[in-house]
């Protein structure tokens, strides 16, 4: 148990360094200004978001934040298809984000080198500011994350969500796409979030630690949400797949009955994000939940505590995490599934640090 104990701990360690990288991230925001400024004045017609795993999920979980807090149309694509779907329609006008922890992902370099041809503003998100993707950026925004040492992406992960929500409020105030109110609203939760994770880790933890042991055998997750958590569910089926070796499978919860739900079976585990706003969002996911607990599927919720009626009687386990806006949840969800991961990843004997056959581009 001692040793087993001793698996994963490069990824624990970060994921418990969260609260101060996000901190730092904060501290940024004069220089993530300037750049929203530079954004504003050049009035962008569309803003490209591109990126490769994990990056491309933190493109992804922000960029339904960017288009309704700036009202700019803001794309996420893949670095490696930016070239065949993205450049033949691109403008001067537009502005091209590259994210890259480590800064040195080919495909995201080669696709700012492209927008750069066309004169576009290019902006670099990376924790290496002495990386190739720095080089070739107009403008580079640090992660100030230190080195991060595990293959999994973590404590870099929020880092790069963190970046993008302040750089979209600071782009929609510079534009006056978004209220003061609202703007000011926003930016007292974010500065709450770090204490908030710091809060809820260890609790969350021991919470998890003890559910693990249901997932032992399992070897087939469908991640299911819609909004943001969509792009959660998508960042958290990678995890699954480096770190505990479970086949995860993301869906938007309207997509998974077109289909997917023909797999849902006893054999199956569903981990299901649930908002706490009283929406369609969450009207649909509790149907759907109800749909698939008849045909036997094992259920994980993770739900935000501000629900303290139980949120449906067809979850087997459920994960409380800290309420917060619509534009955070991606900040906070998350973790539970990074420790979801090195736990399952510790009682099936594996290292998340190194998991087989993956390596880690150097990002110092």
């Amino acid at each position: 148990m001692e040793e087993c104990t001793k698996l994963g701990i490069l990824t624990q360690k970060e994921v418990y360094e969260i609260p101060s990288v996000l901190q730092n991230v904060i501290a940024q925001k004069d220089i993530i200004r300037k750049v929203a400024k530079k954004l504003a004045e050049l009035k962008v017609h569309h803003i490209f978001l591109i990126g490769a795993g994990s990056s491309y999920h933190a493109g992804f979980a922000i960029s339904y934040m960017f288009n309704r807090i700036t009202k700019i149309p803001t794309f996420t694509e893949f670095s490696m298809e930016f070239q065949y779907l993205i450049y033949p329609i691109l403008q001067k006008s537009d502005c091209v984000i590259g994210i890259s922890q480590s800064g040195e992902t080919n495909d995201t370099i080669e696709s700012l080198n492209l927008a750069k041809q066309k004169e576009c503003l290019t902006i670099g998100i990376t924790n290496n500011p002495n990386s190739n993707l720095a080089k070739v950026s107009e403008f580079t925004i640090e992660l100030k994350c230190d080195e991060e040492r595990s293959v999994l992406a973590t404590k870099t992960y929020l880092a790069e969500l963190t970046v993008l929500v302040i750089l979209s409020l600071e782009l929609g105030i510079a534009n006056k796409s978004v209220s003061s109110e609202e703007y000011n609203k926003i930016w007292v939760e974010l500065i709450r979030i770090p204490d908030k994770i710091h809060s809820m880790l260890p609790d969350l933890h021991k919470e998890i630690k003890n559910k693990a042991v249901f997932f032992k055998s399992t070897r087939f997750c469908f991640i299911i949400g819609s909004g943001p958590d969509y792009a959660t569910a998508m960042e958290a089926a990678l995890k699954l797949k480096e770190g505990a070796r479970i086949f995860g499978q993301a869906y938007s919860t309207a997509e998974f009955p077109h289909g997917p739900i023909t797999l849902a079976d006893s054999d199956t585990c569903i981990l299901a994000i649930i908002p706490h706003e009283e929406d369609k969002r969450k009207k649909h996911l509790i149907n759907l939940l109800a749909r698939i607990k008849e045909r036997g599927a094992k259920i994980l919720a993770i739900y935000e505590s501000v629900d303290s009626k139980p949120i449906s009687e067809s979850i087997d386990f459920g994960i409380k995490v800290p309420n917060t806006y619509i534009d955070l949840q991606p900040l906070i969800v998350i973790i539970a599934i990074q420790l979801l991961t090195i736990e399952v990843a510790r009682i099936n004997g594996l290292n998340s640090d190194e998991p087989k056959f993956l390596t880690k581009i150097s990002n110092i």
